[in-house]
């Protein structure tokens, strides 16, 4: 997974890092049960804190991206499927 982060740019590192996530599987680079990196092995990837990888995973949660499987750790989530009535 390639993600850069712009030290320059005004948008905080944690909304860098969920944008390009968002971008990546809109592109079809990641795909539903994918898994990522752990936030400890990102973070280090990335040369940033933990907690803002913690962060960008918690929005990337709430945003129906990610889920959380037990053993596993983080992965793309499926794409909700719409209700036909």
């Amino acid at each position: 997974m390639l993600i850069k982060i712009d030290s320059t740019s005004g948008l905080p590192i944690y909304l860098q890092i969920v944008n390009q996530i968002k971008t990546q599987v809109a592109l079809g680079r990641l795909r539903p049960e994918d898994p990522l990196p752990s936030v400890r092995q990102l973070a280090i990837d990335l040369t940033v804190n933990p907690n803002t990888i913690a962060r960008a995973y918690r929005q990337l949660q709430d945003d129906r991206v990610l889920e959380t499987v037990r053993g596993t750790g983080y992965v793309f989530a499926p794409p909700a499927e719409e209700d036909p009535s």
